[in-house]
């Protein structure tokens, strides 16, 4: 019994070590079960600042199963913790630092706050063995930090830092930018959290309030003062226990690594941002740049009217005696008797111009005729077999079909184009809208992989400037599809007053195609705005899909310009763009060796097929015999073998063969992990490689490029070589987690809004329309000459 009572006793024994304990002192100690140490700190609130008291606290031999706890209590809260502290639930750590929330700060009054405010510290343990402790606690007069105030500090797991920083009186800041940099890689999380308390500086509890973001080497927050009531808020500085939130992956550390091995040394700065002013200097130098576009297109098409104007009536009248070797010395004389079947120019002038002086044949009173349900050409002297198959063609041999029949059958893409962008983009744009919600509302910045050293947010934007640097894709659009209409209307004038050159000279005129050009760089524009709302590796396809389709598109109306009779239609061009796209998306989530190689497989017979298509002028069958007919060719050629029949189309397409070869190696040898950018660089090679041999022919044949073609063709080399110079400038990229992303970010480039992804937007912008104008006027040297004296290649 009385041993009972000695042990009770001993159980309600409070030691009081020290009753006023003084800042930046030591105190060292023993604890064991039974007793309680209390230290009783006090100092005065300023009203001038805000300062803190940080504790600091070890203890190295107690254990997780018997931890010292300390307690510590101010006026208005209280907070604990123990040593070691677990973290991971792998790591103890037996050093801690606690930055205690300011007693004004709760609820963010200062009234009812005792000018004389006493912090009490109380240790106590389970453990029936005396453990060693330290203490000390230091007031923060510098808990504050000021603008443009540079803090160089350490920061570790168990030891977090935070500090206060108020907007200034006085001073037009609308907003600041925090900004944190490190010569290390150890995980660590930046977080902006209101003036509350208690804070959460610890890795478990951290990401619930304010915006955070994980850290490496670099990060950025950019605030607004209109954010916080109070006009303050704390930067909270939490080393991670483990690096696996920054890197994807956990490398397990022995079991006694402690604090002191996990230390990160950190520099913080934090600037004030751009004005309105700035921002409103940058919205109107863009518009204006682009603007003048539309001024230059405007005086050049009012140049070429006036031109037109005085030239017209006294134009001269196509000669069709002319004969096709004394035009285009790239066909020999020879070739010319083996031409049967070829449609004459007085033929075609004779048809056209009863077309135009009746207007009343069943393909014009139809508008629901279609090129399948009749055969347009008459008879058997002009069947399809024979006029494309033949060694040498020419326009009018590929452009037999009725005018209003090829009109509505290109019209479609625009339409086609137009039906896919609104589907497509209506869930894009509900998709990236809630990504910014969600990043608005739970603060992880780590949703979307911005360059928040140069994010400039405006509403609910977090980076504007990415998103506005696309309006180059719509006005520019814009202004094209203002150039086509020009044309395509000055076209339809011209074939109503019965102009000979409209109707039976140049490429035939068939302007939906264009039409579609320009509607997808419009819809680039706004696509690639809605992925910069939120770039991710769940979006990405956003930026790209209509990338695709521009350069599909441009290397279909190269292929018509020669080939009207024969070019692909809108339903089956945009199922192969649907498919590219679907295995563009594919390849990102899927990228193994299992795809790899199913890819190049495809990839390979595609680019035969397609070869075999363009080389017989589309008169050739994939069925169940063709094995069999290559076998026989090849036979044949064995044997015999003979000169190619087209022998522009094979070295072509021989080229083209070999370059898509290099590429599908390439891929299946490196598997980049950005497989949409690198199924991109495969339409842009081959568009490169399509439009340089349409040019060289034409050069070959005799025919001109133009002055103004050539201007463009020399702007759009030197834009693009700026455009891709910006473009390795990789400031992001989603291949890598959001905090190794970070540190690829870099400081604003231009009028202190824009970086250089910015600036790749208004260079492409401005080199796709310059491709576009190429592409438009690359055959205006043709406007004179017969379409049977205009070869095919």
């Amino acid at each position: 019994m009385k041993s009972r009572l000695n042990n009770n006793r001993r159980v309600r024994e409070v030691v009081h070590d020290q009753g006023n304990a003084t800042f930046d002192a030591t105190y060292y100690g023993t604890i064991i079960l039974g007793t309680e140490h209390l230290f009783i700190y006090q100092y005065n609130i300023s009203n001038e600042k805000v300062e803190a008291v940080r504790v600091h606290v070890t203890s190295n031999n107690a254990t997780s199963d018997y931890p010292v706890l300390f307690v510590v209590r101010q006026q208005r809260g209280v907070i604990s913790w123990q040593v070691p502290l677990v973290l991971e639930n792998l790591f103890d750590y037996d050093t801690v630092n606690r930055t205690l929330c300011p007693t004004e700060n709760y609820k963010t009054s200062r009234k009812h706050v005792d000018s004389t405010q006493s912090v009490y510290v109380q240790i106590s343990t389970s453990s029936p063995k005396r453990t060693a402790f330290t203490l000390a606690a230091r007031l923060l007069t510098d808990f504050e930090i000021t603008l443009n105030e540079r803090r160089d500090l350490f920061v570790s797991p168990s030891e977090s830092v935070y500090f206060q920083f108020t907007f200034p009186n006085g001073i037009a800041i609308e907003g600041v930018i925090i900004k944190v940099t490190s010569n290390d890689t150890l995980c660590m999380d930046l977080s902006i959290q209101n003036i509350n308390c208690p804070v959460f500086d610890m890795d478990r509890n951290v990401e619930f309030t304010g915006t955070y973001q994980t850290t490496t080497k670099s990060s950025a927050i950019t605030v607004q003062r209109n954010e916080f009531r109070s006009r303050s808020f704390y930067v909270v500085l939490v080393v991670r226990a483990m690096d696996y939130a920054c890197t994807d992956f956990a490398t397990i550390a022995p079991m006694n690594m402690h604090g002191a091995h996990r230390i990160k040394q950190i520099s913080v700065v934090i600037e004030p941002t751009i004005t309105y002013n700035q921002y409103m200097i940058a919205i109107i130098v863009t518009v204006s740049v682009f603007l003048c576009f539309y001024i230059i297109a405007a005086v050049v098409a009012a140049f070429q009217y006036l031109l037109m104007y005085r030239s017209e009536g006294r134009l001269p009248v196509p000669d069709s005696s002319v004969t096709p070797d004394t035009q285009q010395p790239i066909v020999s004389r020879e070739a010319e008797a083996s031409n049967y079947g070829t449609t004459s120019q007085t033929e075609g002038n004779l048809q056209h111009t009863a077309g135009c002086l009746g207007r009343s044949d069943a393909a014009d009173s139809d508008s629901s005729i279609d090129e399948g349900e009749i055969d347009m050409l008459d008879d058997a002297s002009t069947d399809k077999n024979i006029i494309r198959t033949k060694t040498f063609l020419y326009v009018a041999d590929l452009s037999r079909k009725h005018n209003k029949v090829l009109t509505k059958k290109y019209s479609l893409y625009q339409w086609h184009l137009v039906t896919i962008a609104v589907i497509y983009s209506l869930p894009v744009i509900q998709l990236v809208i809630t990504y910014q919600q969600v990043l608005n509302v739970t603060g992880k910045q780590d949703i979307c992989y911005y360059n928040f050293l140069c994010a400039r947010p405006l509403g609910v934007l977090s980076a504007f400037n990415n998103v506005f640097s696309n309006v180059g894709y719509v006005m520019l659009g814009l202004l094209f599809l203002g150039l086509v209409y020009g044309r395509d209307k000055a076209h339809q004038k011209a074939v109503h007053r019965c102009n000979s050159f409209a109707l039976s000279c140049g490429i035939p005129n068939h302007y939906g195609l264009f039409y579609a050009m320009g509607t997808a760089l419009i819809c680039e524009g706004l696509l690639s705005a809605c992925y910069h709302v939120c770039p991710s590796y769940s979006n990405f396809q956003f930026d790209t899909s209509f990338m695709y389709m521009i350069a599909g598109l441009c290397m279909l109306k190269i292929y018509q310009s020669r080939h009207p009779d024969i070019n692909a239609n809108a339903y089956a061009a945009f199922a192969s763009f649907a498919f590219v796209i679907l295995l563009a998306v594919l390849g990102v989530f899927f990228g193994n060796v299992w795809f790899w190689s199913i890819y190049f497989i495809f990839h390979v017979m595609s680019t035969i097929a397609l070869s075999a298509q363009i080389y017989y002028m589309g008169r050739w069958k994939l069925d169940f015999g063709i094995l069999k007919r290559i076998y026989l060719a090849l036979k044949g050629e064995l044997l015999q073998p003979s000169r190619p029949m087209y022998m522009d189309r094979m070295v072509l397409l021989l080229l083209a063969g070999l370059v898509n070869l290099s590429l599908a190696v390439f891929g299946v040898v490196t598997r980049p992990k950005d497989f949409a950018s690198y199924l991109l660089s495969i339409f842009i090679v081959n568009l490169l490689l399509y439009t340089t041999f349409y040019i060289i022919m034409k050069l070959r044949s005799k025919e001109r490029i133009l002055p103004q073609t050539l201007l463009y063709i020399l702007s759009a080399v030197v834009v693009w070589a700026f455009a891709f110079y910006f473009f390795q400038a990789r400031l992001t990229t989603w291949e890598l987690t959001a905090a190794r992303s970070r540190e690829l970010n870099r400081e604003c480039l231009l009028l202190d809004f824009y970086d250089e992804h910015d600036i790749w937007h208004f260079l492409s912008a401005v080199g796709l329309f310059l491709c576009y104008m190429i592409l438009l006027s690359l055959d205006d040297d043709l406007v004179k000459i017969p379409r049977n004296k205009i070869p095919v290649f």
